[in-house]
């Protein structure tokens, strides 16, 4: 006699497999599914095929929903946002990062990902940053092919322009050096107005009156040269060092013609001041600054004293025959 009867809604015995009951090689242990309580009386549901393949626990998110991807879409924006602020610069790094920005934006869309708002807002961003790019483009090219007027020296305030306006009277410019302490008028080329009378005279050895100096200043050759240079402010107004009227170079060349480099020593300058050492010169007035060389006086006694103008003019003192 077969027993039909079941207990608790377990399946048939047979439904183990055969291992079970003794035949062949034993089959690893399988924990049966947890039949899921149902309505009292009634037989548990018995667990489907899905709900074995799923397994316990899910890795996609609450839900089983896989989170949107937003890395891309937000680097476009931010990218977008920075190469917009560039453009207004005229920057070619603008158009970079504004390129990037598209690029990332669009491959962003294309991936069909969650959280697709960043990326068209990036587009947005972006073809609003190329419009700002050639606004500011057109804008550069307009304001650099167009006349550089604020480069230019301005004639009536740049020292070194105004400094130009000083030249030699016409006609009395001299083939030869002038002997030491022969005046020379300068004028300013604009007005025909006197502005100063220049001579250098012959040099003379200071060492003696700087050797009492404390400290006394070093000397490499042995002893100093000072070579005088008078200027008359010719004008009626006080002129100051920094004035145009007062930008010229002085300078000696030794008798082989090499240039001798000046002394700026305090100890010395202090005495016989250079002509970085006047303030003011007041109408009228007559100053003396001095060429102070640290050379032997038999060495430079040929030589010649040089005032270079900015116009182009060049004042010569030498000794006669030198």
């Amino acid at each position: 006699m077969t027993n039909h009867t079941t207990t608790g809604g377990r399946p048939p015995f047979a439904a183990y497999g055969p291992a079970s009951a003794g035949y062949g090689p034993s089959a690893p242990a399988i924990a049966p599914p947890v039949a899921v309580p149902s309505a009292a009386g009634a037989p548990a549901a018995w667990p489907g095929p899905a709900v074995l393949a799923r397994g316990s626990a899910s890795t996609t998110g609450p839900g089983g929903a896989r989170p949107p991807r937003r890395g891309l879409g937000i680097a476009a924006l931010v990218i977008a946002c920075v190469g917009t602020i560039a453009a207004f610069t005229a920057s070619p790094v603008s158009w970079l990062l504004l390129v990037t920005a598209l690029v990332l934006a669009i491959v962003h869309l294309a991936r069909r990902s969650g959280a697709q708002v960043p990326a068209v807002i990036a587009i947005v961003i972006v073809g609003f940053g190329v419009f700002i790019a050639l606004i500011a483009a057109l804008v550069s090219g307009f304001s650099s092919s167009g006349p550089r007027v604020d480069s230019a020296p301005d004639p009536e305030t740049d020292p070194y322009t105004l400094a130009q306006r000083l030249v030699v009277p016409p006609g009395s410019e001299s083939a030869s050096e002038r002997e030491w302490g022969t005046p020379q008028t300068v004028i300013d080329s604009d007005t025909g107005d006197e502005v100063w009378t220049l001579r250098a005279l012959a040099p003379t050895d200071i060492t003696a009156d700087t050797a009492t100096a404390s400290p006394a200043p070093f000397t490499a050759s042995g002893s100093f040269v000072a070579i005088p240079i008078e200027i008359t402010n010719l004008t009626d107004e006080t002129i100051d060092s920094d004035a145009w009227q007062f930008q010229f170079s002085a300078n000696y060349f030794l008798s082989d013609g090499s240039y001798g480099d000046a002394v700026y020593d305090p100890a010395v300058t202090d005495v016989y001041p250079s002509r970085y050492d006047i303030l003011d010169v007041f109408p009228g007035e007559t100053v003396t600054f001095f060429i102070v060389l640290d050379t032997p006086l038999a060495d430079i006694e040929q030589g010649r004293t040089q005032v270079d103008l900015y116009s182009g003019d060049s004042l010569t003192w030498t000794a006669p025959g030198g």
